[in-house]
């Protein structure tokens, strides 16, 4: 092509002019079209820069599994934010270079201070991915859930890109948890790919991770679960996964139940059982091959990140049992009716009064106590008084009420009460 070029030059150009005069007379010819960043404002606090290199992956932020601190807000209230989601484009979603593409978070409110009119979600660090350093965040009263979104575009070169971003009050004070998108931008297919050694291997990878509840709570089970995949070209065999509640060194993997065997291009979802003792904004990590007995094509790919919000405790109110001494009761004799309550939840209660009614249909309780000092986390209290049925019954249901005028919140709110059948003797 060359050599035809230092030949005809002329006669070359002229058919590019005539070509490149009929591209831009052709009928429904497209006019390049610029996709607007959503709401570019420019921020005082806004980090300009590109942190990730293009030829290299960018490091995954470090993370704990203490609470993100709460930021003092206008009067005496405190800013803060959790994530809980990604709406759209989850981690290492490919686009080809150039793509425009538009990621949205799920964050809940987890401060005091509702977030005002001119609450920015603003660039951190990572790759700006050719997007706004700042987009507008709707208002959200505490404990509610807002969806934020930012307009972005893949790089051009190959790579592994992030990018992290943080909530910022008017007053340009940032808070909350800091939340990334994750994109690959894949290397270009070639029409006669070579094959290699790794290649051939086995590529375990976890494609998502979650938890089987959209409110995980101090003190409740909850499972993690797993998507395994194995995207290599020969068979991954016998292997393990297992996963931890942080990432710090001292953080040891708990190992998950079953070993499994994936054919190429195979996945499994998995899942194990697990309670968190506290609460706080946790950035647990899973581990594919956790045991290291498949040699794979790519051994550095098997791990996946996952924040998980755990909301408090709160405390759970039974009645475990309804007695009598004697057993049965009597008609016109006073006997004593023993109550025992107990909170198995994971919080202490506050004040509240349980009742024991001699009959479900009596028109009061026959006995009332007022705790005020409440039950303590797993606490259990007993109570008594003394009671003399005036008729006698072959059957009678009893019934005891904790909290009955719903002073705790609780867990459960539909097991405070407890039905006993007894009969009463003649004399």
């Amino acid at each position: 092509m060359r050599s035809r070029e230092t030949r005809r030059p002329y006669l070359l150009a002229g058919v590019f002019l005539v070509l490149a005069a009929l591209a831009c007379n052709a009928p429904g010819a497209a006019t390049p079209t610029t996709v607007p960043p959503t709401a570019v404002v420019s921020s005082p606090t806004a980090v300009p820069a590109a942190e990730a290199s293009p030829t290299s992956s960018p490091a995954p932020p470090a993370a704990t599994a203490t609470p993100v601190p709460d930021v003092s807000g206008p009067d005496g209230c405190t800013l803060n934010a959790a994530y809980v989601a990604d709406v759209t484009v989850p981690d290492d979603t490919q686009f080809a270079p150039g793509k425009t593409f538009t990621k949205v978070w799920r964050l809940r409110n987890s401060g005091t201070c509702e977030w005002e009119t001119g609450t920015k979600l603003v660039f951190v660090s990572g790759d700006p991915m050719g997007g706004p350093t700042e987009v507008d965040v709707a208002a959200a009263t505490p404990g509610s859930n807002a969806d934020v979104s930012v307009d972005l575009v893949a790089p051009a070169t190959p790579d592994t890109y992030r990018s992290t971003w943080q909530l910022q009050s008017p007053d340009g004070v940032r808070f909350g948890s800091k939340i990334y998108v994750q994109i690959v931008v894949p290397a270009p297919a070639t029409a006669t790919p070579t094959p290699t050694e790794e290649a051939d291997r086995p590529d375990l990878v976890i494609t998502n991770l979650k938890i089987d509840t959209s409110e995980p709570r101090q003190g409740v089970p909850l499972h993690i679960v797993a998507t395994l995949r194995n995207r290599g070209g020969s068979t991954a065999e016998n292997f393990h996964w297992a996963w931890r509640v942080c990432v710090d060194d001292d953080c040891e993997y708990t190992e998950a139940p079953g070993a499994f065997t994936l054919e190429p291009d195979e996945e499994v979802i998995a899942q194990m059982e697990y309670l968190f003792e506290g609460w706080a904004n946790y950035t647990t990590e899973a581990w594919v091959d956790s045991d290291e007995d498949v040699e794979e094509g790519d051994e550095e790919n098997n791990t996946r990140e996952l924040e998980i919000a755990v909301q408090p405790g709160l405390p759970d109110l039974i009645v475990k049992a309804i007695k009598f001494d004697p057993d049965p009761p009597t008609q016109g004799e006073d006997m004593t009716v023993e109550v025992k309550v107990r909170n198995r939840g994971s919080q202490p209660t506050g004040a509240f009064v349980v009742q024991w009614w001699a009959s479900v249909s009596a028109p009061a309780p026959a006995c009332e106590w007022t705790l005020s000092g409440g039950l303590a986390e797993d606490g259990t209290v007993t109570l008594d008084c003394t009671h003399a049925y005036p008729s006698w019954y072959s059957k009678i249901t009893t019934r005891a009420v904790a909290d009955v005028n719903d002073d705790v919140e609780e867990l459960d709110e539909t097991n405070n009460k407890l039905d006993v059948e007894t009969p009463v003797r003649q004399p």
